[in-house]
């Protein structure tokens, strides 16, 4: 849309956006952005155990020390640039606290991206306990963040609703859902060969719930025995799914995969009879949105997942595929009522193309994106 866009971050990249598009290191670690991604990965490690977060990134006066130091760097490379910007977007609440830091230094609006809300996710990965301390202290963050910035933006309504609802905000547009947007790589989708094909190309994590997928895939396996059954071999949760097919015989059907490029992952998704989207029942499950499932309307295949309500009611509401119950056999009975009727397979899929043709496109997401800027800036 021919607007200017910065994109800061911590890490050196080597891709070419387009000339309307520039990346700039933000030197936190003092190695320019080298060092960074091993510095992401120690975090990510530290975060997943209760103990050293605790001690570490969640410790109040650690956490406030990082973001002064990371908003410092961000606003000498602003101006060291003489970068004149008219907003600045803070990608989730981190983000949101390094930009909203040097707001008045900066002098502009300044808008918080949510991606779902940390204190939850936090609570559901066990690292901490509600109504502890360091809850008390992230929902405190939460509410500063939503105090201090001139927007904040959700990727689904149900995070929206979420927030407005738990921070009691009687101003409802100072938050705005901008639904994320895919592009469709297929015109028609592919007409499927037998035997069925059936993927899950979620990470496998605990939100994920593959328990569920897997025990829906002896019935599949009674009607369709030659089925070929996809899952992604990354995620914390990998040995622990492939231990438990084993465990209920199922493990020579299951291929477990890895894509070396997108293209190649692309291709066999577009083969698959069935894209399977299977959901945890927490709230931080409910409250995101699983993109995963823009991979399955791109190439058009069908999409099936389990009820958890927020997000997943685009699935019957845009009529892209079928929502099963909680029950392993009601999950089967829907993958295979697609894969019998390929007409209703067929016409499932082309309505997925058609979303991110229309708008569920990133052409459309753009434009809501910037619609809701200039309604800031006014």
């Amino acid at each position: 849309m021919d607007h200017r866009c910065y994109i800061f971050t911590p890490f050196n990249y080597s891709e070419e956006w387009g000339p309307n598009i520039e990346f700039i290191t933000i030197p936190t670690l003092g190695s320019g952005g080298k060092k960074s991604k091993l510095a992401y990965k120690i975090i990510r490690k530290i975060l997943d155990s209760r103990l050293f977060s605790r001690f570490t990134i969640l410790n109040p006066k650690l956490l406030n020390l990082t973001i002064s130091r990371i908003s410092q760097s961000l606003y000498e490379i602003i101006n060291e640039k003489a970068i004149k910007l008219d907003t600045i977007i803070g990608e989730t609440e981190v983000g949101g606290l390094i930009v909203l830091k040097i707001k008045d230094k900066l002098k502009i609006p300044v808008i918080v991206d949510y991606q779902n809300y940390w204190p939850e996710e936090l609570v559901e990965q066990n690292i901490i306990k509600r109504k502890s301390k360091r809850f008390t202290y992230l929902v405190n963050l939460e509410n500063e963040i939503i105090e201090q910035a001139d927007l904040i933006i959700t990727p689904s309504r149900a995070l929206k609703e979420f927030l407005i609802k738990e921070f009691d905000l009687k101003d409802r547009k100072k938050v705005k859902s901008v639904i994320n947007g895919g592009s469709a790589l297929l015109e028609m989708p592919k007409q499927k060969t037998f035997p069925p094909k059936i993927i899950n190309a979620g990470m496998v994590v605990h939100r994920s719930n593959l328990k569920l997928f897997l025990e829906s895939i002896p019935f599949v396996l009674s009607k369709y025995p030659n089925s070929r059954i996809y899952i992604t071999r990354k995620g914390e949760k990998l040995q622990e799914i492939m231990n438990f097919a084993k465990e209920i015989n199922i493990d020579n059907n299951i291929e477990f995969y890895w894509k070396e490029t997108y293209q190649e992952f692309l291709d066999l998704l577009s083969e698959c009879h069935v894209g399977v989207v299977t959901s945890s029942f927490d709230l931080t499950r409910k409250l995101g949105f699983v993109t995963k499932i823009y991979d399955y309307f791109s190439v058009g295949v069908p999409v099936v997942g389990n009820d958890i309500g927020g997000w997943t009611s685009i699935i019957s509401e845009e009529k892209v595929g079928l929502l099963s119950t909680n029950d392993p056999k009601d999950l089967a009975d829907k993958m295979m009522q697609l894969i019998k009727d390929p007409d209703m397979s067929y016409e499932y899929g082309k309505r997925g193309i058609e979303l991110l043709k229309g708008r569920y496109s990133e052409t459309e997401a753009a434009r809501k994106l910037v619609e809701v800027i200039e309604m800031v800036l006014q």
